[in-house]
């Protein structure tokens, strides 16, 4: 395969090689939801992508690329084999979820416990960094910090409430504030007996998760400043029960700012929220922390990062918007469909194709990732 690798020069530098990856990530998640209707990628597809993206996490961030072993591998084979592996984990993984949990079929609640457990899994490894199981073998750390993510997703999802759609029009405002979901008369009632009632609003339950999540990958972007600052808050399980701490009182505020302050329907806000982690993750995998890696100092371009991934998760929202209103229609385009369909594409699809390309596939056809400037040479 080598005589098919290019060597020009912006193959290795950011960031041509970044617009390189995104468009072949991108281009290719949206020719995939061009092939759907908007029913059946809210469906079942949903949940499929969704349960991809725990292990994802775990072979890409906690197991570092390490296991499966790949090792002698030569690309494309690498990729394909990993992102084979993850496919056929998220495909079980589904299984088990529509067909023991929400009795053989995809409906949102169980879409809302896999995305949870997306979240849960994201904690337990950046944060956490797979405490308390750290101290075992490869695979035993990361695949009982998988099953603890799927018991905290279905715990957390447990005090949720679906019986109702509230703000049914997409604003505070709205003459019909809520709607049945789940509860008699919905078009879900049927699966009432096992969706969640617990006492939180499902909606705000999983915007207010998601408005947690983006304080987590700004922690992330920022090398965990200002923890960092203390060597004593950076060792487990002090760090993640600090960082988790942080990101919760500072995801309150967020929620509160938008909901209570703007006005903002919750499911509204997630997709805000869900827009900025779209630039912010585009910037770690894509560009691979450009242009902040130019800036000496990492809290300084941690920052630079941050306010990048506001602009670029601004101009992705109007585009990703008009993207899916032209394919789906603007009919079919309507509220909770809206939100869901565009954050579908933004972290369902496109996210972990990033993820899956950067990590798996070292942005093949491209040459392999140049290590660091101060990294030390072969012997």
């Amino acid at each position: 395969m080598d005589e098919m690798t290019p060597t020009a020069r912006w193959t290795v530098t950011q960031p041509w090689r970044g617009i390189f990856g995104l468009v072949v990530t991108l281009g290719a998640m949206m020719i995939v939801t061009s092939y759907f209707d908007i029913k059946t990628y809210l469906g079942l597809f949903t949940t499929i992508i969704m349960s991809n993206v725990p292990i994802l996490a775990i072979i890409a961030a906690g197991w570092q690329g390490q296991y499966p072993s790949t090792e002698g591998v030569p690309q494309p084979w690498k990729g394909f084999l990993l992102t084979a592996f993850v496919m056929l984990f998220g495909i079980l993984a589904c299984f088990v979820l529509v067909n023991f949990i929400a009795d053989g079929a995809a409906t949102p609640f169980i879409h809302v416990q896999a995305i949870i457990t997306v979240c849960a899994t994201f904690y337990l490894v950046l944060a956490f960094g797979m405490w308390p199981f750290n101290k075992l073998s490869l695979p035993g750390k990361g695949f009982l910090t998988l099953i603890l993510a799927y018991i905290l997703g279905w715990l957390v999802t447990m005090g949720a409430n679906f019986s109702v759609l509230s703000h049914a029009k997409g604003i505070i405002e709205s003459p019909v504030f809520k709607v049945p979901f789940y509860a008699k008369g919905g078009p879900l009632e049927p699966f009432a007996g096992i969706a969640p009632m617990g006492p939180i609003p499902w909606e705000s339950l999983l915007a207010y998760i998601i408005c947690t999540l983006v304080f987590l990958f700004c922690f992330l972007a920022l090398q965990f400043w200002p923890f960092s600052k203390s060597s004593s808050l950076m060792k487990q399980p002090v760090m993640g029960i600090v960082v988790v701490i942080a990101c919760a009182v500072l995801g309150y505020i967020l929620y509160l700012i938008g909901v209570a302050g703007l006005k903002i329907v919750p499911l509204r806000l997630m997709l805000y929220a869900v827009s900025f982690l779209f630039g912010l993750l585009m910037i770690i995998f894509m560009f691979q922390m450009w242009p902040g890696r130019t800036i000496k100092s990492p809290v300084g371009g941690g920052f630079l990062n941050i306010i990048v991934a506001i602009v670029v998760g601004i101009i992705a929202y109007y585009a990703l918007v008009a993207f899916c209103t032209s394919h789906f229609g603007a009919k079919a385009m309507h509220y909770p469909n809206d939100v869901f369909a565009v954050a579908n594409l933004m972290l369902g699809l496109t996210f972990p194709a990033w993820a899956a390309y950067s990590a798996f596939w070292d942005f093949w056809p491209l040459p392999p990732t140049p290590p660091p400037p101060d990294s030390p040479g072969p012997e």
